[in-house]
């Protein structure tokens, strides 16, 4: 393993990045059923980049039989973590305490997204169909809490080809930031021009946070130019650290 970056330098550099360029979506209602693949806008696609940059050095040293792909995230991964207060899609809280126990990937993301959120958990379903994947409880938090309620959630999370029995978070806007600052999380309202001011973009890092059963995050993986089987190494190689 290369030398071991510092916890503020990996990903005060990430958030750095996702604070210049963001994640742009278009506009578009929740939908069920949805298909196609994923058109990384050039932002998405120079975050990837930048990724791939950041962690070229930690990979370098790896061996053959530990490698895994430039978007996973493993020195220093527990800088990215801390609790979490919200509501789940039958209103009531929930906090880290209920998934005690119980490995888990957490993906932040918004329902009214039009390709990247539902690419990653579509990714993420087939990731963790494998027959040497582990059991782990996936998590969905909503950065647009505004749109995002309970009963949005829940429609969502039931989107065929998701993660079976992903759970959906959101909250109040405050609760959301917090949970947002915990996982070093970019989220930002971008307002469209003309637009009425119910209708707007949310910006956004896509990643996906792989916590042990003691919530401590062992692993994050860039969704952006990657692929199930690339991300059902780094949920791998990251639990297996945790053991």
């Amino acid at each position: 393993m290369g030398p071991v970056r510092g916890r503020a330098a990996l990903i005060s550099g990430v958030s750095a990045c996702l604070a210049q360029i963001g994640m742009p979506h278009n506009v578009e209602t929740p939908r069920r059923n949805l298909t196609g693949a994923v058109v990384p806008a050039v932002a998405a696609a120079a975050l990837a980049a930048f990724v791939a940059m950041l962690l070229v050095g930690q990979n370098r040293d790896r061996s053959p039989e530990t490698a895994v792909s430039q978007n996973c995230i493993l020195e220093n991964a527990d800088a990215a973590n801390g609790p979490i207060d919200l509501i789940d899609t039958n209103g009531a809280r929930v906090t880290q305490a209920d998934f005690a126990g119980q490995p888990a990937v957490i993906y932040f993301g918004f329902t009214h997204c039009p390709d990247v959120c539902p690419t990653a958990l579509y990714e993420l379903s087939e990731a963790l169909n494998g027959p040497e994947a582990y059991d782990v409880q996936t998590i969905m938090i909503s950065v647009d809490p505004a749109r995002d309620t309970p009963e949005v959630m829940d429609a969502y999370t039931r989107t065929e080809g998701f993660p079976a029995g992903l759970a959906g978070l959101t909250g109040s806007a405050e609760q959301v930031e917090a949970a947002e600052r915990s996982f070093q999380v970019y989220a930002s309202r971008a307002p469209i021009e003309g637009a009425p001011a119910d209708v707007y973009n949310m910006d956004h890092s896509s990643f996906l946070y792989v916590l042990d059963g003691q919530w401590r995050t062992q692993a994050i993986y860039n969704t952006i130019g990657g692929s199930p089987e690339a991300m059902g190494q780094c949920i791998a190689a990251g639990l297996d650290r945790a053991n």
